[in-house]
C-alpha cells in the first residue's frame, strides 16, 4: 500500500532529499579538490627530484678532475711480463 502524505510532509521530504543530495555533492567536490592538491604536490616533488638529479649529473660532468696528472713518456718501454713457457 502506498502512503499518502500531506503537502507539508511531501515538501519536507523533498527538502530533506535535496539537502542530502547537496551534502553528497559537496563531499564529492571536497574529495576531488583534495585529490587534485595531492596530485600537484606529487608532481612538484617529482620535478624537484629530477632537477636535483640533473644538476648533480651536470656538476659531475663539468667538474675538472683533481689530482696530479700521470705523464707517460714514449721513450721509455713499458714493463712486460715474462713470456709463458710451454
Amino acid at each position: 500500500m502506498a502512503r499518502e502524505y500531506t503537502k507539508e510532509a511531501q515538501q519536507e521530504l523533498m527538502e530533506r532529499s535535496l539537502r542530502n543530495v547537496r551534502g553528497l555533492v559537496e563531499k564529492i567536490e571536497a574529495e576531488e579538490a583534495a585529490r587534485k592538491r595531492t596530485q600537484k604536490w606529487v608532481i612538484a616533488a617529482i620535478v624537484a627530484v629530477s632537477l636535483i638529479l640533473v644538476g648533480m649529473i651536470a656538476l659531475m660532468v663539468t667538474r675538472k678532475p683533481s689530482g696530479t696528472p700521470m705523464v707517460v713518456s714514449p721513450d721509455r718501454p713499458a714493463a712486460t711480463s715474462p713470456a709463458p713457457s710451454k
